[in-house]
């Protein structure tokens, strides 16, 4: 399955990203300038100060152990975190390598309040704070690269603490009291003196003005200790005394910061607006004025719920103040401005939580397009009545194909600044890729290269469970391609549905469709309407469907939907039929497949888009083993506890349109991962084994058996079938811990099917269906060998040469998403997690494609030398037959 070393890169990309920015600090110090982060997804990175591209990163654990609690650097020190949640580690790293230099431990022994624990560097100490409310705070000061605590830990009492308080170190500040009587309170949590600062908060607001009493700190990092109060008023900590300022929030939703420049103390504010966009603006402390040069408001820059994250003043050569701002987003985007507004650069960093993808194939060009109408009989039979009608038309489609084909050759020695348009290649290998991620934002994207086409944020859009249709492709010109997602609102939890064009990223059909009740299922219709659309139905709680759009409700007949509830592990399924007024749905069957305590994991069937080339295996004695290739057979596996066993794992075949049980196993003291695969007749899940502490693959294969159940040309159907199908199970030893797993994909199915798995280590593996075939025989005499099964061996070989991305690792794989191409021989492959990794493989190998390294050139010569010689020998030939005759 390797690849060749002239092939790194060719057919392959890898986008890395760092998450969610949780803090950030700049270092101008080293040579090479750059913003160290720390992310929500546990990751500490250095970032190009030019360019955002990653300059070294560290992932740290995914679960709570790795949340990093704290990050410290300042210039020409090193940089520090605390990650964990109790125990905690203490780590120290050189800045411009990134190299590990000192690790140690903290254990709090109070574990019930160690997540109110608040952390900061002061004076090269490592100070923690973990507060009591309503009673005292307890702080302790460590040796930063030692652990060594100064002494014992200090408790200060402090009546007046409650959750709303907030820590502008060392300052920790309270508002107390009641509704018209708030009293606020701030301490010096590290000063040897306790001395409590206290003032009436109506100090700070005008008569009349209502007094909610909400405290946030100031973003970023400040060089003086300050915090907001009621998204208004702004206060800084000064020689122990509040000190207002001049200049009050600009909206309720800015975010502020408070900076050292050149000229002075500087607080700068940044908001955004729908209509206006990115609005920034400074005011100089020192001599109470705005800097024009840092103020900016338009709508190119649309930054939702921008926030702060810091501000750099710098001089230039000519002794000019230069500012660099970076900014975080509602859509998990990063940017670096400068004044003026300029975009230095951007990171999506959104596209490191990946919820769905979806290829969508691009569309033809309009040459190919108006030959394809051409053909197509019914625009024929319409347009066109006449054979010289159409004998015209293909003299005018001809006449645009030697016209492109003369500009093509002008202009190939032209430099042209337009891109190309984004039309489908000969072999189909060119498509779009929808992506949706956590936060709502959805993005096009260009397989071949990896760049952003479009993007579109909706903040209403709740990823929880979400999900993506493709309702027309782009095959079927002049209609454009159609996709739908749909998911949950925000705030009501509804349904919510939004219809774009996933070329170019506009909103079509039913644009963004707000919904009045909660969904239970969704489903695409099978049939198209006169517009080549597949119909959307929508199963709602009240067991109501609707149709979008509502002209294609009559095209609803023998439509079968299930309804599952993955806490209780019932199943319930609905047959859909229009009445003549509408479409109802009737309850045909219901099964509980768990019991007390038991769950639904993974629920997996058929991919829309699959097609079933074969019937059957061809076994050794010429006969047939005819599969049970079921279209409504879903593979549902629960977990529930026991009191023997602990936890058991069931895998349950059953048909969603009948609701019968088709196949079962059960596994005991193991517990199921949320990993499974359904193709064909092929099932395959995983679990951990507690008893033989391994992870286990089991798979099954289901068959009709010698002979088939229905007339040969009969479609399968769900009710008409008495007989239950063959089972073959068998389980395997997987060597590695699995993140995601997935099926190749191939237009035909002609092509063998083989296993693409994520491991934890960061590396993507091809496995052939043969190895984890449940008909593995245990010994290979007879038939078996005859018909090329391999031996069963328990333990799976993950050998490094079958490695997909070979050394570049793809950290935290989630998902692997696998379409076809054009060519039957290859599929397309996307693996999504903290990084991006898009592949080309091949199962069995590119039967329909030249190789690489293909010789075109001796090709060309073997050619020219035989037409030469075939000519030569056939005028010598000739002239030899002459003088024959002559004699």
């Amino acid at each position: 399955m390797c690849i060749y070393e002239d092939q790194i890169g060719k057919f392959d990309w890898r986008q890395t990203y760092v998450g969610r920015i949780k803090f950030a600090q700049f270092d101008t110090v080293s040579t090479a300038k750059k913003i160290i982060v720390a992310t929500e997804e546990n990751v500490l990175a250095a970032l190009n100060l030019k360019t955002g591209q990653v300059m070294w990163r560290h992932v740290f654990e995914s679960a709570s152990s790795g949340d990093i609690q704290l990050l410290h650097f300042s210039d020409g020190d090193k940089v520090t975190t605390v990650t964990g949640s109790n125990p905690y580690l203490v780590r120290g790293w050189d800045p411009t390598t990134g190299v590990l230099l000192w690790e140690w431990p903290i254990s709090i022994i109070d574990t019930e309040r160690a997540h109110l624990s608040e952390w900061w560097v002061q004076n090269g100490m490592l100070v923690h704070l973990l507060p009591a409310f309503g009673s005292h705070l307890e702080v302790t000061m460590y040796n930063l690269m030692t652990g060594s605590n100064r002494g014992a830990t200090s408790k200060l009492p402090t009546v007046w603490t409650n959750d709303g308080c907030i820590l502008t170190p060392p300052y920790y500040t309270c508002i107390s009291g009641n509704m018209g009587n708030y009293m606020l309170l701030s301490l010096d949590v590290t000063s040897n003196a306790v001395q409590i600062i206290s003032k009436p908060l109506s100090n700070y607001f005008s008569e009349g003005e209502v007094i909610e009493g909400n405290l946030r700190p100031l973003d970023g990092k400040t060089s003086q200790p300050g915090f907001i109060i009621d998204d208004k008023a702004i206060l800084l900590i000064k020689n122990n005394e509040f000190e207002p300022l001049n200049v009050r929030l600009a909206d309720q939703s800015a975010s502020a910061t408070f900076i050292d420049a050149i000229s002075g103390p500087m607080l700068v504010q940044a908001w955004s607006d729908e209509n206006k966009g990115l609005s920034i603006t400074a005011y100089n402390i020192a001599t109470n004025t705005e800097i024009t040069d840092m103020q900016m408001s338009g709508p190119k820059i649309n930054i939702p719920e921008a926030e702060l994250l810091g501000v750099l003043c710098i001089n230039t050569a000519r002794e000019q103040p230069a500012y660099r701002i970076l900014l975080n987003g509602a859509d998990d985007a990063v940017h670096l401005l400068q004044q003026g507004g300029r975009v230095v650069w951007s990171r999506e960093e959104s596209l490191a939580n990946i919820v769905a993808a979806e290829f969508v194939d691009l569309p033809v060009s309009e040459t190919d397009a108006a030959l394809e109408s051409e053909f197509d009989q019914k625009e024929a039979i319409k347009v066109y009545s006449s054979v010289w009608a159409a004998f015209v038309r293909r003299l005018h489609t001809q006449y645009q194909q030697l016209h492109t084909l003369i500009q093509n050759l002008q202009g190939e020695g032209a430099v042209l600044d337009t891109p190309s348009p984004l039309v489908r290649d000969y072999f189909n290998l060119h498509k779009i890729i929808v992506l949706i991620t956590d936060v709502g934002k959805i993005y096009g994207m260009d397989n071949l290269s990896g760049e952003i086409l479009w993007q579109r944020y909706d903040g209403n859009l709740n990823t929880e469970s979400v999900v993506m249709f493709t309702r027309r492709s782009a095959r079927h010109p002049p209609h454009d391609a159609y996709v739908t997602i749909i998911g949950k609102h925000e705030e009501t939890g509804n349904g919510y549905v939004i219809s774009l064009n996933p070329i170019r990223g506009t909103l079509v059909g039913e644009r963004v469709l707000r919904l009045d009740v909660r969904l239970l299922q969704v489903a695409l219709l099978h049939t198209v309407d006169a517009e080549k659309l597949h119909a959307l139905i929508l199963l709602d709680e009240d067991e109501t469907v609707q149709v979008l759009p509502v002209s294609a409700a009559p095209l609803v007949r023998d439509l079968y939907m299930y309804v599952a509830d993955r806490e209780t592990g019932r199943m319930q399924g609905y047959a859909l039929k229009y009445d003549g007024r509408q479409v109802i749905a009737q309850r045909t069957w219901s099964l509980n497949l768990g019991g007390a305590g038991a769950r639904i994991v993974t629920i997996a069937g058929k991919s829309r888009t699959e097609r079933v080339h074969s019937a059957g295996k061809p076994l050794a004695d010429r006969s047939v083993l005819y599969k049970y290739s079921n279209p409504n057979l879903l593979l549902v596996v629960l977990e529930r506890p026991d009191p023997t066993h602990k936890d058991v794992v069931t895998a349950v075949a059953v048909d969603a349109a009948c609701g019968a049980v088709v196949a079962a196993s059960t596994h005991r003291r193991a517990r199921a991962l949320p990993l499974a695969v359904h193709s064909d007749n092929c099932l395959a899940y995983l679990y951990r084994s507690d008893k033989h502490r391994r992870l286990e693959i089991a798979t099954m294969e289901l068959y009709e058996g010698n002979e088939r159940w229905l007339p040969a040309g009969t479609q399968f159907s769900s009710f008409g079938c008495a007989r239950a199908p063959s089972v073959e199970r068998q389980a395997y030893i997987v060597p590695a811990s699995l993140t995601a797993l997935a099926f190749t994909s191939t237009e035909k199915a002609i092509t063998d099917t083989h296993l693409l798995m994520g491991l934890s280590t960061g590396m993507l593996m091809e496995l052939p269906w043969a190895y984890v075939d449940p008909r593995r025989p245990m010994t290979l005499s007879g038939e078996p060998r005859e018909e090329g099964l391999i031996p069963y061996a328990p333990e799976l070989p993950l050998p490094a040469e079958a490695s997909l991305n070979y050394n570049r690792t793809v950290q935290r794989v989630r998902a692997i998403y696998a379409a076809p191409s054009g060519l039957e021989s290859t599929s397309l492959v996307l693996a999504t997690g903290l990084d991006l990794f898009y592949t080309r493989v091949a199962p069995s190998k590119t039967f329909d494609l030249l190789k690489d390294d293909f010789d075109y050139h001796l090709i060309s010569i073997v050619l020219a030398a035989l037409i030469v010689a075939t000519y030569s020998t056939k005028y010598f030939a000739s002239r030899k037959m002459l003088k024959q005759a002559w004699k």
